[in-house]
Formats: structure tokens, sequence, C-alpha cells
């Protein structure tokens, strides 16, 4: 428990210095934070990699680990060059070109084997990209969304609601389901999480929506994203809701992911915590939905 709470406070510690780091001059913390996210992108996607090897399912370990930084390349280039709505479209456009990129890499690897086989280790590569470097690729968006908004530091609070919503969200799953206990909420998949926790979830995952508005509320250098934008806390409330019910989804998928592979964590790189994976992946989840959000709010 001891080393669960350290870990816990150097985690929170760390995240807290990156967000702040943006306000740093010349956009320099915007850099600092995206080699923050990266960093974080590449540990998960070589435990990913590392999943999907237990799971007898082969792929190619370097091109499904370092998908991040070419997403991020093709992030740099893009940025300034495109609307805010078509990033996503360039996103899916140089996924695809991973994807052939990847094919033809496994064909030349492996000319004893079939076509077939090789595009099914393709594929394999492809999914191992998608979780969770496309996802945590959409934050590095959300991290260079102040271009497009014209707002300085637009991007801090929407980056904030994410581990608001994330860390509540889990924080009050784990108090309320243990204190009220009850039926389980997917006994096959995780038999710790109960219905009440998911309750107790989504009540933290709520808070930490309404603590973030607070903040944009009432510190002047973000309460003109408010009103610019016409931001009412009903749409932070709402943006809590759907965010929670994704990262407890999250959350279980991962332990889905885990007990096809056959393990207990993704990973030992956080002592009581397990790996990297298993601190992000509500929060990649959580990411997708407030992505969505800046995309609405921006168009």
């Amino acid at each position: 428990m001891k080393k669960r709470v350290l870990t816990s406070i150097f985690i929170v510690i760390a995240v807290c210095l990156a967000i702040v780091s943006k306000l740093l001059p010349l956009n320099i913390g915007d850099y600092i934070f995206d080699i923050f996210i990266l960093s974080i992108s590449i540990i998960a996607g070589i435990e990913m990699s590392g999943l999907m090897t237990s799971m007898n399912r082969p792929l190619n370990r370097y091109m499904a680990s370092f998908y991040s930084i070419f997403n991020y390349v093709i992030m740099l280039f893009s940025l300034g060059a495109v609307e805010f709505y078509l990033l996503p479209i360039i996103q899916i456009c140089s996924f695809i070109i991973y994807f052939i990129v990847a094919l033809i890499v496994e064909c030349i690897r492996n000319k004893e084997l079939k076509f077939t086989e090789n595009l099914y280790r393709a594929f394999n590569t492809i999914l191992a990209c998608i979780y969770p470097g496309f996802l945590l690729g959409l934050m590095l968006l959300i991290n260079h969304a102040d271009f497009y908004s014209g707002i300085q530091w637009f991007s801090i609070p929407f980056i904030v609601i994410i581990f608001a919503i994330t860390w509540l969200t889990d924080t009050f799953a784990f108090l309320i389901g243990s204190l009220l206990k009850g039926p389980k909420l997917a006994p096959k998949i995780s038999p710790n999480k109960t219905i009440s926790g998911a309750i107790g979830g989504l009540i933290g995952g709520m808070g930490g929506a309404m603590l973030t508005y607070l903040l944009v509320y009432y510190i002047p250098a973000f309460s003109t994203i408010l009103s610019t934008y016409n931001l009412t806390w009903w749409i932070f409330l709402i943006i809590g809701v759907i965010a929670s019910i994704l990262a407890q989804a999250g959350d279980l998928f991962e332990s889905k992911l885990k007990r096809m592979a056959g393990v207990k964590d993704s990973g030992n790189i956080f002592p009581g915590h397990g790996g990297m994976l298993d601190r992000i992946d509500a929060m990649m989840f959580t990411t997708f939905v407030i992505y969505i959000a800046v995309l609405g709010i921006i168009i």
C-alpha cells in the first residue's frame, strides 16, 4: 500500500508539472508537454505489443511501439496548414499509410509466409497502434488547440479536465465500491468492480468536470474561454457524464485485454500500480471524449 501511495503521488506531481510547463513563454511548454505524452505513448505501445504477443497475435513490435513518433511528425506538419476539423482526417490518412508500410515490411521480412499471413501480422500491428498511440495522439491535438482557438492557454482547461475526470472517476469508484460493495459490474472481466463503484465513479467524473469549470470560471486567464464560446456549467457536466462512462469502459477494456493475454498487469514500471497501460486505460477513452468536445467548440 505504501508503494502504491508513493507512486500515485509521483504520478500526480509529474502530470501537474507537465501541465504547468504549458505556461512557459514562446510555446516552449507545449512541446515539453508533447514530449511527456509521447514518452507515455511509447512505453504504453511497448506494453501493448507485449500483450498482443502474449495473445499469440504476431506483429511488428517496433512499428507498433513507435507509431506515436510517426503520428506526431505528421501532426507537426499539419498544424496551421489545415483547419482544425481536418486534422483527424489527416491522422486517419497517415494511419492508412502506416498500415500499408507495415504490410510491405512484413512481406519483405517474411517472404516465406503467405500474403494473408503477412496481412494478419500487419493488421495486428495496426491494432496495437490504435490503442494506445492513436488515442493518445488526440491529446497532442488538444495540446495545440490554442493556435486554432485564438485564445492563449485555451488547451489547459481541457487537458486538466481529462485528468480530473479520469482520476476522480477511478478514486470514487474504488472508495464507494469498497464501502457499499454489492452486485458485480462485469465479474467475468474484472471481478472486483461493482455496480455501486460504477455509480460512484460517475459521480466522481461529474465532480471532476465541475471542479474544472470552477477553475476556469474563477481564473481570469481562462474565464474568457467560457464567454467566447458560450460554455456553461451544464455543458461541462454533460462532458463529465459521458467521459466518466467511457473512462470506466476503458478500464474494463484493458482488463479484458489482460485477461486474454493471461497477465495480471500490463507491465511493472509503476510499483504497486503495474504498467503504463494500467494507469492510462481510462484516460485514453476520456481523451477521445474531450477531443470531440474541443472539436465541436472550435468549429
